[in-house]
């Protein structure tokens, strides 16, 4: 089983990782876990194959792919991680690994989701998830209510619903 796991770690795309962290940063300073673990998982919505396999999670969409992948960068100084008491903020210290990575999709969904709190990010990629998983618009906020209880207002799950909406990821 160990050697599984390793096996699934190559599939993760080092290069894509490093250069999303190194993206979002330009835009507003290093990246926390979760914000990491939202745009990545907005990323392969888009049908962008990162590597990470995604499952529901206490705060939303979660990769242990993903997770493995950022902490084996860390040992090996590619990317450094600040441990606070509230968050894991991710930094990029070493970006020859992104050697140019460029993808115009990820671009996209760093621009239009970038700048956005990790609260929000939890809220729109639980919503996606929930209509991935039911591909029925009318069950998203059901969904989400179930998976976060009373931790987002009905307007604010309605509101991300209408922007996933607006971004292409839920057809309207």
């Amino acid at each position: 089983m160990i050697v599984d796991s390793l096996e699934e770690n190559i599939m993760v795309n080092n290069e894509a990782i490093v250069s999303i962290i190194d993206k979002i940063t330009a835009q507003k300073g290093a990246p926390c876990k979760k914000t990491l673990q939202k745009i990545v998982f907005l990323i392969e919505a888009k049908k962008v194959d990162l590597g990470c396999d995604y499952g529901i999670h206490f705060y939303g969409p979660y990769s242990a792919d993903l997770d493995f992948a950022v902490r084996e960068l860390n040992d090996e100084g590619i990317l450094g991680i600040e441990y606070t008491a509230m968050e894991h903020r991710i930094s990029v210290v070493d970006n020859s690994v992104a050697n140019g990575y460029s993808n115009q999709i990820v671009d996209e969904v760093i621009n239009e989701f970038g700048k956005d709190s990790p609260s929000e990010l939890e809220l729109l990629a639980t919503a996606l998830y929930v209509f991935l998983q039911a591909r029925d618009v009318q069950r998203v906020k059901d969904g989400v209510i179930k998976i976060k209880g009373s931790k987002y207002s009905e307007q604010r799950i309605s509101d991300a619903i209408a922007r996933l909406k607006r971004t292409g990821y839920i057809a309207a």
